[in-house]
């Protein structure tokens, strides 16, 4: 069956299946192929990541890089790479909505006889089962985060900010924190938001580092620096940790 489109193809795109319908928007999704074609269409409608860059970055030289401060590692990011405010106020309510939705999709899911996830410890087989996820949709990943509790999300939150290198934000690697923060509590503790913060700030040095690239290269990761903007609001402004900034 050919998907829709490709992971990432679009602005927050994810594989659905071609012969997916929404079914009654009154209605829980019937399954996660449906949830999934639901978050497209009302991600289509958030305005989209201002991508014009400004002024005075075009007035600097060519090879020029602004000096990155210690209170601020993306200080040397061209104001591209950044959500704009309308964005960002849109994305507060998606967001809100999107948790109700995974979280009722999970409530709905029933887990066969049979079925585990790796121990809590065991850090290989965890990285094995994230880095050879190639769809959210499959009936395993539904069961996986049906099965998982809040502090194995939590661990592996933990775990995917250190696989994750310093210039790259892999395909699967967005999808897994996404659906991994939708899977929380709204509320959490000091130490858990703590992990949540050191997420953000480690995407937030993906992005400074992806804005070295020249304009020519940059149009090329417009894709990741979407899903990059998203995880990262996910946090500022899901969790409201707005001092971490945008």
């Amino acid at each position: 069956m050919k998907s829709k489109d490709e992971l990432y193809s679009q602005r927050g795109a994810l594989p659905i299946p071609s012969d997916v319908s929404v079914g009654d928007l009154t209605q829980a999704p019937e399954n996660g192929e449906q949830y999934m074609l639901r978050v497209r269409l009302e991600a289509e409608s958030i305005p989209k990541v201002v991508t014009a860059l400004e002024r005075e970055a075009l007035l600097q030289p060519a090879n020029y890089i602004a000096p990155a401060s210690q209170n601020n590692p993306e200080a040397h990011s061209p104001g591209m790479l950044q959500p704009s405010k309308e964005w960002l106020a849109c994305f507060t309510r998606f967001f809100a909505q999107e948790r109700l939705n995974f979280k009722t999709l999970l409530q709905n899911i029933s887990i066969p006889d049979g079925f585990s996830l790796p121990n809590s410890g065991q850090l290989r087989e965890w990285k094995q089962l994230c880095y050879e996820t190639t769809s959210p949709t499959t009936k395993n990943m539904h069961y996986t985060f049906a099965a998982m509790d809040q502090a194995m999300a939590l661990r592996l939150i933990k775990w995917l900010t250190a696989w994750i290198s310093a210039d790259k934000l892999l395909k699967v690697e967005g999808m897994w924190m996404w659906y991994l923060i939708l899977k929380l509590d709204s509320l959490l503790d000091p130490d858990d938001m703590h992990s949540l913060r050191e997420m953000c700030r480690k995407l937030k040095l993906v992005r400074g580092s992806i804005g070295h690239n020249s304009d020519e290269l940059l149009k090329y990761h417009a894709d990741e620096i979407a899903a990059i903007n998203i995880l990262i609001a996910s946090v500022t402004h899901g969790y409201g940790q707005r001092d971490l900034g945008e």
